[in-house]
């Protein structure tokens, strides 16, 4: 009944890290290149859920999109754009507003995560969630490639779509189905008990996938480890050299277990597997960045490619807004 429909969502951060890269963009290339549809979405909307400085916005925005389609996106196999550039994000998460209460999205585990003090809460960030539903029902969303941490999430946008048929009989909404990623989640080179992230104020934590190569390699041989110089895998003992072999087999598709006894096999010690997975991500990336710094100088091209995946994208989004409009008397 539905179209076939992949949405992939991203906050414009800047350049993205490894971690983003293996535990979604990766993945989202892998489907396109196998014949998905997909939507990307620069979700800059949700960026601003607390005010961000303006000229660091919009240069996220383009840095962000540089480095998918340098990394594999086809702007002509996939939708690519802004969030911003569509009202009808805005415009569809206030009426599935109305199907919802409070309670209900101040139960979501990520949201209360996220609040320090429950007398000031921002209303952007407590609306996040029925703006994700939005974006999720605006293209008819069919498969999302999202993590565990994001399961109360689309259960809330199942939710919303169940009360939507219950107000107006109409069943216009796929209900999305998750399509998990196996990757073992990145962590961070400095802190390996926590996730690798943008907000980490220590640069060394991460290696961001426009890196230079000095940079790459300098950060992969400083990466925290431990005074065992024997490769072998141990999330819980091990945490520092279990990240970097979760690295490895991202990046290669190996299997943990062969890389392990690979590198025991040709008796290698931390140090020089650091070196070897220095020279594994730099010789992936190498390419991706000439591609990357040649998007960055060509502004104007850029944009055109955005402005191009906006049309697209709004295609979509007017016929799926006016119906439902239309089933709730607006036209």
């Amino acid at each position: 009944m539905f179209q076939r429909r992949v949405l992939c969502g991203i906050q414009p951060s800047s350049v993205p890290h490894i971690g983003n890269y293996l535990g979604a963009i990766k993945k989202w290339i892998d489907l396109q290149n196998s014949g998905d549809n997909l939507v990307v979405m620069l979700a800059d909307l949700h960026a601003v859920t607390i005010p961000r400085e303006p000229e660091t916005l919009r240069k996220s925005v383009l840095e962000t999109a540089a480095s998918l389609i340098a990394s594999g996106i086809d702007p002509k196999r996939s939708i690519i754009y802004r969030q911003s550039d569509l009202y009808h994000h805005t415009q569809l998460s206030w009426l599935l507003g109305t199907l919802t209460t409070v309670q209900k999205v101040g139960h979501i585990p990520t949201y209360k995560s996220k609040v320090k003090d429950e007398s000031s809460i921002p209303l952007g960030l407590f609306l996040y969630p029925i703006l994700q539903t939005a974006d999720i029902l605006l293209f008819k969303t069919t498969h999302l490639p999202i993590g565990e941490d994001q399961i109360p999430h689309l259960q809330l946008c199942t939710y919303m779509i169940e009360k939507f048929y219950h107000y107006y009989k109409k069943n216009i909404f796929p209900v999305p189905q998750m399509m998990a990623t196996e990757t073992n989640r990145i962590r961070s080179l400095r802190h390996p008990e926590q996730k690798m992230s943008k907000s980490d104020i220590e640069e060394r934590s991460r290696i961001d996938i426009m890196d230079d190569e000095k940079i790459i390699q300098e950060r992969v041989m400083k990466a925290l480890t431990d005074f065992n110089a024997h490769v072998s895998y141990d999330r819980e003992q091990r945490p520092g050299v279990s990240n970097l072999i979760d690295i490895y087999a991202g990046m290669t598709d190996q299997p943990i277990e062969s890389i392990v006894a690979e590198a025991q096999k040709d008796n290698m010690n931390t140090g020089a597997f650091k070196k070897r997975l220095a020279q594994i991500i730099i010789e992936h990336f190498r390419p991706k960045r000439a591609e990357y710094l040649k998007l960055m100088n060509d502004r104007s091209y850029l944009l055109s490619i955005l402005d191009n995946g906006r049309e697209r994208a709004k295609e979509i989004a007017d016929s799926t807004l006016n119906e439902v409009k239309d089933i709730m008397g607006f036209n």
